[in-house]
């Protein structure tokens, strides 16, 4: 089975891509629209967004237009941080279904572990019983705010989202996830583009004939970790895809895993947004 048509089961049987497009700071309304149309035409069926990308409603659009009918596309949005009380929660979910223009979200995702987040997260166990999402999760979550909330939680985050790549293994974080069920997707896989001149990606790559994309993204993948990564580029976007031709070896997966490790992102115990 090629890798962009093999999926994960998440604990309630819902099945998710193992690669998706993601759409952080893609804003520009044609560039948007033609990216989301382009990743539909060439097999993807997994597209990732955030209330704050604010590109919402230009996915939703481009959905509709590409012809690709809506139960194959497995579509996830997430809470923004001033949404995480309750009431405005659960007001937020239906406010991305409007602003998507969509009968349900497949996903969707606490953003940060703020103050707030568990009653963000009991507003998304509300709409997951009321069948306006098929699963809920978490993103940047560590291992102590997931502990938190699956003891105070009727259903347990189904995903995890968060930092992972060669130079941030997460390691605690995913070996957690992996032995909850809760299945680990990754951002900045591509090392926010770090990995274009990263010596020993470049290295593994030439032996591979790869590029140094898709060697990052197989790092992942070969985790059983769900991989977003994010181009405006159909040339890109379509070599993102293409990883089934080639197997990193343990010699491979060492080095990548030796990375000095260095978080690119905000930090979850630490952040002020």
């Amino acid at each position: 089975m090629k890798t962009l048509t093999m999926k994960l089961k998440l604990f309630n049987g819902v099945e998710i891509p193992l690669i998706g497009l993601g759409t952080y700071k893609m804003t520009d309304k044609h560039e948007v629209y033609q990216v989301v149309i382009a990743a539909l035409q060439n097999g993807y069926r997994h597209i990732d967004t955030a209330q704050i990308y604010g590109n919402e409603e230009l996915i939703g659009k481009a959905i509709k237009d590409s012809g690709v009918p809506r139960k194959e596309i497995f579509l996830t949005s997430k809470i923004w941080n001033a949404n995480h009380k309750y009431d405005v929660a659960l007001q937020e979910v239906d406010n991305i279904l409007t602003r998507l223009d969509k009968d349900y979200l497949d996903l969707c995702l606490v953003h940060w572990p703020t103050a707030d987040r568990n009653e963000c997260f009991r507003a998304l166990e509300t709409a997951y019983k009321a069948k306006k999402i098929r699963a809920i999760g978490v993103s940047n979550f560590e291992v102590s705010h997931l502990q938190e909330l699956i003891a105070i939680s009727e259903i347990k985050p189904m995903v995890n989202q968060v930092e992972l790549h060669p130079g941030l293994n997460n390691t605690d974080v995913v070996k957690f996830c992996q032995a909850n069920n809760i299945i680990i997707e990754s951002w900045a896989t591509l090392m926010q583009g770090q990995c274009m001149t990263n010596s020993t990606v470049l290295k593994i790559a030439e032996k591979h004939q790869k590029s140094p994309a898709q060697i990052c993204l197989k790092w992942a993948i070969q985790q059983n970790i769900v991989v977003i990564p994010k181009s405006t580029h159909k040339e890109r976007i379509i070599d993102n895809s293409e990883l089934d031709d080639f197997m990193l070896d343990d010699e491979d997966m060492t080095e990548l895993f030796a990375l000095p490790q260095v978080r690119l992102g905000a930090d979850p115990n630490n952040f002020n947004f």
